[in-house]
């Protein structure tokens, strides 16, 4: 393959990963390519209403911030609309660890934890287990990087 083949090859799993350097911008919610989809779908609700995460419905979706928000019951979706900075996850939704690391990248709904009632995202329990580690220094590291 060619240079230039392996370099499309990496620019697409970027892309279709979400992976792309903070300094480079990003949209402020983590949303696929071709949709308005935040968070994959998942409702931001049922983390803490439920300690999972749920799969939204389109019938209770919700625009909030030029992203589309999924919520699994009318009941979730009145609790976002109250107090949307409650329910929305740190960094929009992108990987907590990448962006500790200065990148964004996209979540699996099953890898989260809830810090101090607010709701962080991760690729893969990996990744949020070598975060947790020096939890409070990767919190600033985070905060500095997402500025």
């Amino acid at each position: 393959m060619s240079i230039t083949g392996i370099l499309l090859l990496v620019f697409i799993f970027a892309k279709v990963n979400r992976i792309t350097p903070l300094s480079w911008g990003h949209n402020e919610i983590n949303q696929p390519m071709f949709s308005n989809e935040a968070i994959n779908g998942y409702d931001p609700v049922s983390y803490f209403t439920e300690n999972q995460p749920l799969l939204g419905n389109e019938a209770y979706k919700y625009e909030w911030k030029g992203a589309d928000w999924y919520f699994s019951s009318g009941a979730n979706k009145n609790l976002f609309i109250g107090n949307p900075e409650k329910y929305t996850p740190e960094y929009g939704g992108y990987c907590t660890f990448a962006v500790s690391k200065g990148f964004t990248a996209n979540t699996n709904p099953n890898s989260f934890e809830i810090v101090s009632d607010k709701l962080y995202l991760f690729a893969d329990e990996e990744v949020k287990k070598d975060w947790k580690t020096n939890l409070e220094e990767n919190l600033s590291k985070c905060e500095a990087n997402w500025k």
